[in-house]
């Protein structure tokens, strides 16, 4: 499966907040560390905006492939 450029962008923003949050608060100082969990929340708030919604009945799928077969029971000789 693959990704877009967006989700791309916001994963390297995720990795980067992750890393300056932990580091900020044991060596870098606080100003370190909110920005990190700042880049943090913005991934996740920038994920949550490109996540299309799920209708029923919908597929992800092309549409040229062939219909699924009808179910039957199967043959008991």
């Amino acid at each position: 499966m693959g990704a877009t450029s967006k989700q791309g962008w916001y994963l390297f923003t995720f990795m980067v907040g992750f890393t300056l949050g932990p580091a900020g608060l044991l060596a870098l100082g606080w100003l370190i560390a909110l920005i990190g969990f700042g880049l943090m929340i913005a991934a996740l708030a920038g994920f949550y905006s490109i996540k299309e919604p799920v209708t029923p009945g919908s597929t992800t799928v092309r549409g040229d492939r062939a219909a699924p077969a009808e179910p039957r029971a199967a043959r008991s000789y």
